[in-house]
């Protein structure tokens, strides 16, 4: 993964770099999308293949506003279209593959393999929904993460420079200077970088809200003193619903200093991987987002090429509302420029 990654990223950057100014969250999920697209069913002809990019990056998560909105209709049903278009294109390969019965090595595969189980979970339209479900969150939460983060760093330039170091000596002990960012630098070598997106995570709150069920009574806020339960909180009853709001979580001026603050170094000396009950931008417990590790990766191989071979400046910052998924009132456009050799 980490190889389209990086081919890709490279790719996208330097033709946006000759274009002048562009979207960074366009331009992000597109590039998401051509290298994920192929993952998913690999043996589309390349004109379909293009028509199911599109139609991921058409059926995004810009519908959910306020239905008071004019645009909202237009867009729901723009979303709606490439929703039926993309489901199409995707039972079509379904019933190709599955008449064939080649192996080409993609997702699909192994949705084959394991709806063909005496056990399976899946069946056809499960099969389909969770390829769509897949091309589409893939690139919607992670562009816009993305573009949250270049936006903080446009108006901290201390926390840019500390970023150039940490990746301009990845590269001095790089042997091919032309090769991508490697699984054993992102693992081994980016301590600062993972501060960063873990603060740029925290202030973007991409997850409004996790749903929990309680399985037994919980109590919140009890003491126990001895065998006698001295409740002075409240109970939360077998079955009921919990609706967790992380912002709640990590605005608190009690677990972080200066909440509303961008400061990656708050996070130095932490465990910057595990998940806690201070830090729930995927979720927490067993629940937690799948897609988890590939937006850092992803985040973390887009700052590694951007800071290493360009100079960015931002032309329009992006403003964000929820309604309630973060959505943006304005494109973050940004200008980049090859760096001038030293």
């Amino acid at each position: 993964m980490i190889r389209s990654m990086n081919q890709a990223t490279s790719e996208h950057l330097k033709w946006k770099a000759s274009e002048g100014i562009f979207d960074l969250r366009d331009a992000v999920s597109s590039l998401i999308a051509s290298y994920m697209t192929p993952k998913l069913i690999c043996n589309l002809k390349p004109g379909t293949q293009a028509e199911l990019i599109d139609y991921f990056k058409a059926f995004n998560i810009d519908w959910f506003r306020s239905p008071f909105a004019p645009s909202t209709w237009k867009i729901i049903y723009k979303v709606l279209k490439a929703r039926r278009e993309a489901m199409q294109v995707i039972k079509d390969a379904l019933k190709k593959r599955k008449e064939s019965r080649e192996n080409h090595g993609d997702f699909l595969d192994t949705l084959l393999e394991d709806m063909e189980k005496e056990d399976s979970i899946y069946d056809e339209a499960s099969v389909i929904n969770l390829l769509l479900v897949i091309g589409v969150v893939s690139k919607d939460t992670t562009s816009v993460a993305t573009a949250l983060m270049v936006n903080l760093l446009s108006k901290n330039p201390n926390v840019i420079a500390e970023l150039k170091r940490e990746h301009d000596a990845i590269l001095q002990k790089r042997e091919d200077k032309e090769a991508g960012l490697s699984w054993e630098e992102y693992k081994y070598n980016m301590t600062f970088t993972n501060m960063v997106i873990n603060e740029s995570l925290r202030l973007s709150n991409l997850g409004s809200i996790l749903f929990r069920k309680a399985l037994k009574d919980v109590e919140i806020k009890g003491d126990y003193m001895g065998k006698l339960y001295m409740s002075t909180g409240y109970t939360i009853p077998a079955g009921w619903i919990v609706a967790v709001a992380p912002s709640v979580v990590h605005y608190n001026s009690e677990i972080y200093e200066n909440p509303l603050e961008f400061n990656p170094w708050r996070w130095e000396g932490k465990d910057l991987r595990s998940v806690t009950k201070t830090l729930m931008v995927f979720g927490g417990g067993t629940r937690q987002c799948v897609g988890a590790d590939f937006a850092r990766l992803q985040m973390t191989v887009f700052l590694h090429h951007l800071v290493t071979t360009y100079d960015f400046s931002v032309v329009q910052e992006c403003e964000m509302t929820r309604t309630p998924l973060p959505c943006f009132t304005k494109d973050l456009l940004i200008n980049i420029s090859p760096k001038s050799p030293k």
